[in-house]
């Protein structure tokens, strides 16, 4: 049997263990993302099959990988991420990549070092991203793609003031 053949059930419906693979390496073709991200995509996709208690077949790692070369029935997708657009890489391996979310839906690309709990984006400014779009690539995107997501609260202020009396009691 194909991997192919796998596709649809038998009443010809889409086959959901086919087409979450498929999709994703769909999403890694269409915004062109590198191998280490493309890795990450597929390790994702990966331990959510394993979360339901599912096992990873080899069809399912085909139909990834047909979704990555960007095939489909009618011929092959464009990409979505403009011309000439280079996903940026870490400076070295000690930076990790992480995506800012705000609270309006706004995502930020940009590294951070976990030991000096840097932003690269403190001296750089942030990571420029294939849209802006946040319908097309937003927090859910960058979740089903296995980005570590960091949750912004920017109306949170934080003050340095003389020390408040104590509120509890010794007992």
């Amino acid at each position: 049997m194909s991997y192919l053949e796998r596709s649809t059930d038998e009443a010809g419906y889409p086959a959901m263990d086919f087409e979450v693979f498929y999709q994703q390496g769909i999403s890694c073709f269409v915004w062109g993302l590198p191998k280490p991200l493309v890795r990450q995509a597929f390790k994702r996709v990966c331990a959510d099959q394993q979360a339901k208690g599912k096992v990873v077949a080899m069809w399912q790692v085909r139909a990834f990988v047909y979704g990555l070369s960007g095939r489909y029935g009618g011929g092959t997708l464009k990409r979505m991420s403009p011309e000439g657009y280079q996903w940026p890489s870490p400076p070295d391996r000690s930076w990790e990549t992480i995506v800012c979310v705000y609270p309006n839906g706004a995502c930020e690309l940009d590294f951070v070092h976990p030991v000096s709990r840097m932003f690269w984006s403190e001296d750089n400014g942030f990571l420029v991203l294939p849209t802006e779009d946040y319908a097309l690539m937003g927090r859910w995107w960058f979740e089903e793609m296995g980005f570590e997501i960091m949750v912004m609260q920017p109306l949170m202020e934080v003050r340095v003031c003389d020390s408040l009396p104590p509120h509890l009691k010794l007992v």
